[in-house]
Order: C-alpha cells, then structure tokens, then sequence
C-alpha cells in the first residue's frame, strides 16, 4: 500500500504534521517506534506557540483537562543570586503556558491524531527508500517483528535528535557550540513550588541554567542545561553538578532538604536552531528536532515543532497538489518556516551569545527589575515561552543595562 505521505515519530511534530495533512484531506501514515504513552526526557513546559497550534486543530479545551500544571509566571535568578518572580498573565485570565509531562502531553497528541482518523502504526524505522534521487519510503521493522518497506509520495521525519531520515541523509550534525547538553530529574516534595516556571542562571553554568518547573501532586521536573563546546571547555560533569547546585547553592539548599528523587537523572541532546540546517531535499522535509528547531537560550523546542509540523504539512498539501516533490519545491518550506521563527532564534542566540560574554549584564537585568516597577513590566513581556524577547537583544536595551 502506498501513502500520500508517511511521518515518521508521532511526538508533537508528526502529530500535528498528521492532523492537519487528514484534516487537508490526504492519505497519511503516522509511524513512531514506541507503544504510546511513552516518556521522552525534557522539561515538560508548553507555552503560547503549542497553545495557538492547538486553537486551530480544536484541541485545545480538552488540552486544559490534562493533568498538569497551569503557569503564569517565571521566577529568574542572576549569576550573583538576585531573585525575581515575573507574572505575564493574571490569575483570572487563562493560563499562558502549562507544564505537563511528555508521557501526558506527547500521549494526548497522539491519540487526538488517532480521533482525527489518522491510522497510526507501531513501526522501528532502519533506513530510507531511494529511487532515482527521491526518497520514496520508509524501510524498517513492523509490529510483528518483520522486515517491511512502506512506500509514500513524501516522507516527513519528525524522529527526533537522532532522526533515521537525517542521518542517512547526512543531515544530523551540528557543530559543538549550536548544541546543547541537558539533565532531567523528578523530585517530590520541593519547598517553594509555585505556579511559576523557575529558570536559575547559576554561574558555573552560564550560558546555560537550571531550572525547576512544577508538576502536579508535589512534583518537579529539575534540570540544568549547558552548550556542548563550554561543558567540554569547562570539563564539567553535568551529573555532579547538578547534585552540588541542589546540595550547596543557597536558592536550592533548603527547598531540596526533604525532597526525594523519583526515578533517575536522564540526559538528551538537543540540537539548536542558532545553526540552521537544511530540512528538507527531494521527497522529504525535517520536522521538529530531527531539523535542529530548538530554541538556542530557553531550551524550548515543542512550540517549534509544532509549527514545523503546520507548515510542512500545508507545504506537503502543495507539493501533492502539483505533483512535485523535488527539492526546489520543497524549499517553499525552509522558506516558510524561516519567516515565522527565524527573528525569535536570532535574538534567542544573541542574548545567549551576550549572557556568556557579560554575565554581570543579567545581574544589571534583575537588580534593575527588582528596584524599577515600569521596567519590570517591559521584561515580563520578553521572557522565554511569552512568545516575544527581540527588545533584549536590542543595543538600546544593553545600553540602558549598562548605565544602570
């Protein structure tokens, strides 16, 4: 049997890509190697990006019925320990973002996309087919433990960091510094959890951060993130360090005192979207982590993927529409997706870039904040997962830091 399209992974990006390819009228095949609900290690927060991408699917009421954590808020630290707690929304309005595990949140995409009518199967991809320059299918192991290949006029591979589809494309690389390195932990019973995300720019760690995100039923998702090249540079251990942050820093000290781990401390890769990577070629397109679309100083990469999983579904519509499926073609999606969130990666690059080179800068940011009411509502709106942060990285913004 062949197919319109095949997605590869059934994570936020292939789910999405799927149910707006059956919503478009096409014949799609969602494929992911796991048996839903499965884990898949990050930090587990949505904000407004995935918040819209569900709106359109008309998804998102039954979204808010998750068990999770609703968010209205961010507490900041500074490298020298100043402590900020930023609100962007009241709490009569509806909550901005939510944390939610991705065994909930990845679940309830998938088998929304199952409700659409999308057919879904259990199916551990091994390679790509190729004919005559394209690639025509998919190639792997079925759910009865057999060799099988399943053929599609596109492929669209939202398979993850390590994509099948972008390595066998050479596809898959980024350099040291566009890449991140990250810890995460589950704990219980953390002192101080509030409905605020937490994201600490400790100092060992810059331009990287620890963070604590609440969870329901007194839980926490806690971890840290570093670039690759200064962890490497720095010869830091991000295991032991983030045991010595909760043991020793003074923000963490007491909260942690009676907390428990709850399974164990897990580490990812993510590729980041400061380094743009070709996603797409003749008959495919990248979608997700599996095209680098992470966001190079939050961290974030769920509300990217979702939006890949829009575009290059509508780019697909269009390539099925005119029977074309060549890489000039399928450029219309690199383009596409480029216009709506290559502002938002540049500035998130040039602030991380400016956090590293002058740290004492984000303890200007905070102290001011903390003294200065009108300036304090200027930064709520330019936090990570509010959608908007382009005025931090602006040279009259730094210079007003630097004469404060």
């Amino acid at each position: 049997m062949s197919y319109d399209v095949i997605v590869l992974g059934g994570g936020p990006a292939g789910a999405v890509a799927a149910m707006y390819l059956h919503k478009l009228g096409k014949k799609v095949l969602l494929l992911d190697k796991a048996k839903f609900p499965r884990d898949k290690v990050c930090g587990d927060a949505q904000g407004r990006k995935a918040a819209r991408i569900m709106k359109e699917l008309g998804i998102y009421e039954e979204y808010e019925r998750l068990p999770g954590q609703k968010i209205y808020g961010i507490t900041l630290s500074s490298p020298n320990g100043t402590q900020m707690h930023l609100d962007v929304a009241e709490r009569s309005e509806p909550a901005p973002g939510y944390v939610h595990t991705r065994m909930v949140f990845d679940n309830f995409l998938f088998q929304s996309a199952k409700k659409f009518g999308v057919e879904t199967r259990e199916f551990n991809a091994t390679d790509v087919i190729i004919d005559k320059g394209y690639v025509k299918g998919i190639v792997g192991i079925n759910e009865n433990s057999e060799k099988e290949e399943i053929r599609a006029n596109l492929v669209l591979a939202a398979d993850g960091a390590n994509s099948v589809v972008a390595i066998k494309l050479g596809l898959n690389r980024n350099p040291d510094e566009h890449h991140i390195v990250a810890l995460r932990a589950y704990y219980k019973n953390v002192k101080g959890m509030t409905d605020r995300i937490e994201i600490h720019l400790v100092k060992t760690l810059i331009p990287g951060y620890f963070w604590i995100f609440p969870l329901p039923n007194g839980e926490a998702n806690v971890g840290l993130g570093m670039v690759k090249k200064d962890m490497q540079k720095k010869k830091i251990d991000l295991r032991k360090a983030i045991i010595k942050e909760i043991e020793e820093n003074p923000l963490f000290k007491e909260r942690f005192a009676d907390a428990t781990l709850e399974g164990q401390i897990v580490g990812w890769n993510l590729p980041v979207a400061s380094y743009h990577r070709k996603c797409y070629g003749n008959g495919f397109m990248l979608l997700g982590d599996a095209a680098s679309l992470i966001d190079p100083l939050s961290g974030e990469g769920i509300g990217f993927a979702m939006i890949s999983g829009r575009i290059a579904a509508m780019v697909a519509r269009d390539a099925l529409q005119a029977g074309d499926f060549s890489e000039k073609f399928l450029k219309k999606y690199d383009q596409d997706l480029w216009n709506e969130i290559g502002d938002e990666i540049k500035t998130s690059y040039r602030v991380q870039r400016l956090g590293k080179r002058f740290p004492h800068l984000i303890d200007k940011l905070l102290v001011k904040a903390t003294n200065d009411e009108s300036f304090r509502k200027r930064v709520e709106k330019l936090l990570p997962y509010t959608g908007g942060r382009k005025e931090i990285g602006s040279s009259e913004f730094l210079e007003e830091l630097a004469a404060a």
